[in-house]
Parts: structure tokens; C-alpha cells; sequence
């Protein structure tokens, strides 16, 4: 069963006259599936990868015909390499060089993309409409930060990022954005840490991203890694959409 507002869903049960019996099995039904209130599944993998200090394209999809496109969830199952000589920022989002992407490739074919279709609010560069990346008759629009890695965690971890067309992201000068204190190496290095912000729970909300969205849109989930001896690995991601 797949419902997109649960608060609607018990609002209507009340209205019913449901039974407490009926009442019941519906708390069990959200308790016992929770990834039913992020919509139905987009596209996902349980492949396991791993890449050392370079990037892969872990997952690609495109978006479902839609009329309003409310949210993207990403389900993710990952870890770095489990260990480093900064200790002190283990277990944090600090100074963590192990992380997923999402890319957006929109066809070359078409009105030349211009203006807003390049410049993208969130995390992404700004591309150069005379400079963009093309490959295989798509370009590159950008690329944002979807979820880091916990810094030198062996367990793996699951993360559940929802990009909500509602939740923008928060302003840079907004505290509450950032993971406290800086990482062992901006601590040591002061033009590290004039260029240092890691955002607490390893990813931002994106709600522009979302509203700038179309229908066929591809999106691609990109493992990253970078600098001596850093590992991104993915066990799964599962991706899920509400929409119109």
C-alpha cells in the first residue's frame, strides 16, 4: 500500500468511523513500511561498487511523466574506507573526501540552454553555456552534493535523504547548516579552513532542485572520492518519488 499523506490518510479513517481494530493495523502498516511515505520506487540498484579516489556512475534514471513533481527521495547504503589519521573528526562529516553526487543530463537537441537552465540553485557550478560538458547528445547541467560519508566508519550506514519541493536549501550564514568546528586538516592549514564548510547530516535540503526539475530529466548517483586513500562504497540506493 502506497500512501502519500498519512495525516490525510488517518483523517479519513477517523471520518470513517474506523474500527480500533482498523486503526491499528493502519499504524502498523506505516510502522512496518516507511519508505511508503516517500512514493513509489524511481529506480534503484543493490550492486556493490567501491571507487578509490575517482568517481563512478553508481545509478542513472529518468523522471516519470509528471504534472507537479513534489519530492525525491534517495535510500542510500555506503561507507568509506574505515579508517584515517584524523581522529579526531571520525565518526563526523568532517573532513570527509567519500561521497554520492546527483548529476543532471538534459538532451542537446533543442532550444541552446541558456539562463536559468544552467544555473541551478543549490551546490551545482554554474556552467558556461559556450563551455558545457557533452557526452552522447546530453549535456551536464550540474552536479550537487546528495550525502557524505560518516569520516572512518567501518559499519556501513544508511541514509535517507528526501529533497523536498518545500525545504529549501538554508542560508550560508545560517549556523545550523554546518557541522561544528573545522576538520584536523583546516585546524592545521588556515587557507583549509577559510575554504572549510561541511554540512551537518552530510547533505543540504534542495528544494529549488526539485521545482527546476522536467519530466525525462536524467539523473545520475555518482560515487566520489578523492585525495590518498579515500574509498566510497555503495551497497544500495533505492530512489523514490511523489508527484502529480
Amino acid at each position: 500500500m502506497f500512501v502519500q499523506n498519512w495525516d490525510q490518510f488517518f483523517d479519513a479513517l477517523d471520518r470513517s468511523g474506523a474500527t480500533p481494530e482498523q486503526v491499528k493495523e493502519a499504524v502498523v502498516e506505516l510502522a512496518t513500511n516507511p519508505h511508503d511515505i516517500h512514493g513509489p520506487i524511481i529506480a534503484s540498484t543493490t550492486t556493490p561498487e567501491e571507487v578509490i579516489e575517482e568517481e563512478r556512475t553508481y545509478l542513472t534514471f529518468n523522471l516519470p511523466t509528471f504534472k507537479t513533481l513534489r519530492s525525491l527521495t534517495f535510500i542510500l547504503r555506503s561507507r568509506d574506507q574505515g579508517w584515517s589519521g584524523s581522529y579526531e573528526d571520525h565518526d563526523t562529516f568532517k573532513g570527509t573526501w567519500s561521497w554520492f553526487d546527483v548529476e543532471l543530463w538534459r538532451p542537446t537537441k533543442g532550444p541552446k540552454p541558456a539562463g536559468r537552465d544552467i544555473h541551478l540553485a543549490g551546490d551545482s557550478w554554474e556552467a558556461d553555456p559556450k563551455k558545457l560538458f557533452i557526452k552522447d547528445k546530453k549535456y551536464m547541467v550540474g552536479s550537487w552534493l546528495l550525502q557524505r560519508n560518516r569520516h572512518a566508519k567501518k559499519p556501513w550506514s544508511d541514509y535517507v535523504v528526501t529533497w523536498d519541493v518545500n525545504k529549501f536549501e538554508l542560508d550560508d550564514r545560517t549556523s545550523a547548516k554546518w557541522e561544528e568546528g573545522l576538520s584536523v586538516q583546516g585546524l592545521e592549514d588556515n587557507a583549509i579552513a577559510k575554504k572549510e564548510r561541511w554540512y551537518k547530516g552530510g547533505w543540504s535540503p534542495n528544494g529549488q532542485f526539485v521545482r527546476d526539475l522536467k519530466p525525462g530529466d536524467e539523473l545520475r548517483v555518482v560515487m566520489k572520492s578523492r585525495y590518498g586513500g579515500w574509498k566510497c562504497e555503495a551497497q544500495k540506493c533505492e530512489v523514490r518519488g511523489i508527484w502529480t
